[in-house]
């Protein structure tokens, strides 16, 4: 599913960050960060894990981007962090969730 997170950078200026999630995300996530997608969105206490979150967010973004997924590390993903405000993810959960099961009720639109 294709769509656009509108999130907040460290000055509070608005950015539009395209996100693709298919079928691969789960595989991409785990190669890159060694650890299983669909049993780390919800950490030990039932709640969202706001790492994890943010991780898949990055991995949505870096496949939307298009680019080599062969080449991301976890260096790549602090740095890629250093762009968005503080709590930008974790008031952003929803709507990243949304775009990755494809639900009508966030912000996602069809790809075109």
């Amino acid at each position: 599913m294709y769509g656009e997170l509108k999130i907040k950078d460290p000055k509070g200026e608005e950015l539009t960050i395209p996100m693709l999630a298919n079928a691969a995300t789960p595989i991409r996530f785990k190669m890159l960060f060694h650890s299983d997608l669909l049993s780390g969105i919800m950490g030990s206490t039932g709640e969202f894990d706001f790492d994890v979150v943010s991780k898949m967010a990055f991995v949505m973004a870096k496949q939307a981007a298009k680019v080599d997924m062969s080449k991301l590390n976890e260096q790549q993903y602090v740095e890629w962090l250093e762009d968005y405000d503080s709590m930008a993810f974790i008031t952003a959960a929803q709507e990243i969730m949304a775009i990755y099961t494809g639900s009508k009720d966030g912000n996602s639109k069809a790809k075109k």
